[in-house]
């Protein structure tokens, strides 16, 4: 798993370095970059069928098809989901850089997860939230080209070219780190019909 997050490093870093002025500094007092990027988008089907011996449920959505899910154990109060419920899923990702002036930081990964889910009684809910972080050293730079070279924690080296909206991208030097965070909400529940 850690070969799969530090492969990461290259693909969203270049998305963060490309669209970093779009977004509030973090760092303003180091004079480095930093910032973020979020994108979210929520989905709401009707619950249309239920199989409760086998926890299937068949879902309807927006554009009219169905799709059956099933439900795992995880899944608690399965028995509180009714015909005529709607699931909303939404998810959110979140992807934050910051440099750092070298020595303060090393090449790194880290993450964890939590969970939270619905308390007993209630309709079915669940919110993952799933967070990696992401270091790399700065190899080389050229102003000149917008391009800077990037070592992860494996050692795995990455040329990026940094898009023109990266403010302050003349005070990335050699030897500073690059801190990505990637972090996933996904939220799931079931909500009875609005009343009419």
């Amino acid at each position: 798993m850690k070969n799969k997050l530090v492969s990461l490093l290259p693909a969203a870093a270049a998305v963060a370095l490309l669209t970093l002025g779009a977004s509030p500094l973090m760092a303003a007092d180091q004079g480095k970059p930093a910032g973020s990027v979020s994108t979210s988008v929520t989905r709401t089907a009707t619950v249309t069928k239920i199989d409760a011996k086998d926890r299937w449920i068949t879902l309807k959505l927006a554009d009219g098809s169905l799709v059956d899910v099933q439900a795992g154990p995880t899944v608690k109060n399965f028995a509180q989901i009714k015909v005529g419920d709607q699931v909303v899923a939404s998810q959110e990702q979140t992807v934050t850089i910051e440099v750092l002036p070298a020595g303060q930081a090393a090449p790194n990964v880290t993450g964890g997860s939590s969970v939270v889910g619905s308390p007993m009684g209630a309709k079915p809910m669940g919110i993952v939230v799933d967070t990696t972080v992401v270091s790399g050293t700065v190899t080389a730079i050229d102003y000149q080209q917008r391009l800077v070279t990037l070592q992860g924690p494996a050692g795995n080296s990455r040329t990026l070219q940094v898009g023109p909206a990266a403010k302050k991208f003349d005070q990335v030097k050699k030897g500073d780190v690059v801190v990505l965070t990637l972090k996933t909400a996904t939220a799931i529940e079931v909500k009875a019909p609005a009343k009419k």
